[in-house]
This record gives structure tokens, sequence and C-alpha cells, in this order.
């Protein structure tokens, strides 16, 4: 079954998070559902960090409800990654994907996504929480790891506007085949071949696997790692 997304979007001055509110009314919103917030006062990427939520950005959580899968999981990773890159070059900006799931512009990070689920192998729901610096032009103590939409073509965007391309993006995506979404996450990846230090030894990184697994190697050893076991902060 195609899992199309915005048959309903809903749309909120201020909320904690989008994620947090999807959870708390999963049972009364159908699967594809949007819920857009103008401000988040509690915005949250992955391992709990905390992101700056401003108004003038796009803020937006995706509910999945049937079939979805444990083992599939990283595929909405992936399917969201793309999505957002193929909404950036809508405005003529090139995007990378920082493994697993943030895209980033000439090194700094434009765009996030947080996946949250429940059930074990096969899951109650997914929710897919993103967020998208659109207008934003100061980031403070972040202005070195962090852009915009409008500090890369220096022109004001309509927030609709881009959530409106990635829905459509989103929905072109899902006529294709897993592989070919894939290939397109791996072609913008800026991970691979990289170093890394994991466990402080390091590594570098010789590939990732369609299920989100990553390869990584040393002259000793050569290690397939979950892509919830690490972090890669110093790419930015």
């Amino acid at each position: 079954m195609i899992n199309l997304i915005g048959k309903s979007i809903k749309i909120f001055e201020e909320l904690n998070s989008t994620n947090s509110f999807v959870k708390m009314n999963v049972s009364n919103l159908d699967s594809g559902s949007i819920i857009v917030a103008r401000k988040q006062t509690e915005g949250r990427g992955r391992r709990d960090n905390k992101w700056v939520s401003e108004e003038g950005n796009l803020y937006f959580s995706v509910l999945l409800k049937t079939d979805i899968y444990r083992d599939r999981i990283f595929r909405h990773i992936v399917q969201s990654s793309v999505s957002i890159i193929k909404t950036l070059n809508h405005f003529n900006i090139q995007a990378q994907i920082k493994y697993p799931n943030d895209c980033l512009v000439e090194g700094k990070k434009i765009s996030g996504v947080l996946i949250e689920s429940l059930g074990s192998s096969k899951l109650d729901f997914v929710i897919i929480g993103i967020g998208i610096n659109i207008n934003q032009i100061n980031f403070n103590d972040l202005k070195d790891k962090a852009t915009s939409i409008k500090k890369l073509i220096k022109s004001n965007v309509e927030v609709e506007s881009v959530l409106k391309v990635f829905i459509n993006e989103y929905n072109e995506l899902l006529k294709r085949n897993y592989e070919e979404i894939f290939g397109e996450y791996l072609k913008h990846s800026v991970v691979i071949n990289k170093h890394i230090i994991y466990k402080d030894e390091e590594y570098k990184i010789i590939n990732v696997e369609q299920d989100g697994t990553i390869i990584i190697r040393n002259k000793l050893i050569e290690q397939r790692v979950a892509y919830s076991e690490i972090s890669l902060k110093e790419f930015y």
C-alpha cells in the first residue's frame, strides 16, 4: 500500500513539538496527515538534541499508520532525506546528506529528520518530524553550523510553498522502487570515505547499507554498526 501524504494538513501557530502533538492525537489522525507549527517551543532532533524553532521556518510531522515495519524504519529516513534534497533543488540549492538524516549545504545544517515509532515488528505508527530552515538569518552561536534558504538565495520564501513542494516530491518518490531512492541517498551522502572516531578508535566509513547499517574499517578490523550507535557531529 502506498502511503501518500498531505491529504489532511493542520497548521498551528505554536506547539511544543509537532511530533509530540501527533503522538498525543495519533488515534484521531489519518495516515498521511501532516501537522505544522509556525513555532515550536520544545523542538527536538536525534538524541534529544534541541532544535531551535523560530518563526519563519518549516516545522512539521507526517503520520504513517499503514503497512509499516520495524525492519524498514530506515527507509523512511531515506525517503524523507531525498525528498528534502529535491525540495531544496527547486530553490537552486544543492544539498548533501549527513548520515543518517541531516541535510547540509556547504557544511552547514539546513534541515533534519526525527523518526519516532511505536510497535514491535509491525508498527502501530511512524512519525516523521522534519525541520527546514527557511527565512531565519540569525543563528547566533550556531552561525557557523546552520544556514537557511533565505541566507542562500537572498530572498524570503513562503513557508507553505516549501511544504507543498516537499509533499509533491515525497509522493512522487513513492512511485519509484526503494533501490532507486536509496541510490539517490548515497549519491548525496557526505560521509562515504570520511574518517570518524568510534569507541575511541579511528575508522573510515566504507559504505551505508539499505537498512541503514554503516560499514566502517581501519587497518585491523571492519565493522557493521547500526545508525543509532554513532554520532557524526564532527561533520558540521
